[in-house]
């Protein structure tokens, strides 16, 4: 059983006739015979009464005739539900970000996803890089936007934009007008830090063990799970801290920090927009990714 003997048979239902139907459905009356043969034959039942005067449906064919109405109705929606999702009139589409392209990126681009695709409905969830790619993994979210990359060959990661750590220190802070500093020095300060499996913490440590130091001499003072509860704790002369560049520029209270250089150290990372292999991108993917390229390339 299929579709079209499924129509095939509603239109002689609707019609009461074959010749009628034929005609409905642009088939040969012989073809539209040969249908409702073979589909009465594996029903195993006969759905119409075959009278010199005309035909009727039997009881069978009535209670066929509720259902493949219901079927018919379903596929037009099915088939009109598809079409809204590849024209974008109406998708729903679930990303996950880390803090800095949750913060500092996708908010920017909800202006111009707007315009470009209204039907487009975004659900962001947000977790450190570890944690939106555990939920990439898991298909939980279409697209993800991290601070670092893994080694997991499952997962294919884009450059998106570049977004250096700095250094950065409360006004107050002895380092605030000191110039550069030497990495010792760095090792001998307390800092702040985000929580493990963040990106920026990922960064930092692979910055200076390419400069023949171990992370582990690091002196933290605290993990906090924001970049915001992190400058906030570094304005106040807590201690210093490595913060997104992007978070720096565009903090409120910008003024209230200083930015030190760290000689032989630069810590470069970029924002890397994932997705997994061999899963295809839903239109709205496709569109929201494609939006993301426009807005940042060349930066």
């Amino acid at each position: 059983m299929d579709l079209r003997q499924i129509k095939i048979f509603v239109a002689i239902a609707e019609t009461g006739s074959f010749s009628a139907a034929a005609d409905a459905v642009a088939l040969t009356q012989s073809t539209v015979s040969q249908h409702i043969s073979s589909l009465e034959e594996e029903m195993e039942v006969p759905l119409f009464n075959r009278l010199s005067r005309g035909i009727s449906l039997t009881t069978g064919g009535t209670l066929f005739l509720r259902h493949a109405r219901r079927i018919l109705r379903e596929s037009d929606a099915l088939s009109q539900a598809m079409c809204s999702f590849r024209g974008l009139e109406r998708a729903e589409l679930i990303v996950g970000a880390s803090n800095i392209p949750a913060n500092y990126l996708v908010p920017q681009l909800l202006s111009t996803m707007k315009q470009e695709h209204p039907g487009i409905s975004l659900t962001m969830l947000t977790g450190d890089t570890t944690e939106v790619l555990t939920m990439l993994e898991g298909a939980e979210i279409e697209l993800a936007l991290v601070g670092s990359r893994s080694d997991n060959s499952e997962i294919i990661f884009s450059p998106l934009i570049k977004d250096p750590l700095v250094l950065v220190v409360g006004s107050t802070h002895r380092w605030a007008e000191s110039g550069p500093i030497e990495i010792d020095k760095l090792l001998s300060e307390p800092i702040i830090m985000r929580e493990t499996g963040s990106g920026s913490g990922q960064s930092l440590d692979v910055a200076l063990r390419l400069v023949g130091h171990d992370p582990a001499k690091l002196k933290i003072a605290a993990r906090l799970g924001s970049n915001e509860a992190v400058l906030q704790a570094v304005a106040s002369g807590y201690a210093g801290a490595f913060v997104s560049e992007l978070s720096v520029k565009s903090w409120k209270n910008a003024a209230e920090l200083k930015r030190v250089e760290i000689d032989g150290l630069f810590v470069e990372r970029k924002i890397w927009m994932a997705r997994a292999r061999g899963r295809t991108f839903s239109p709205a993917a496709e569109a929201f990714s494609k939006m993301l390229r426009n807005r940042y390339k060349n930066k």
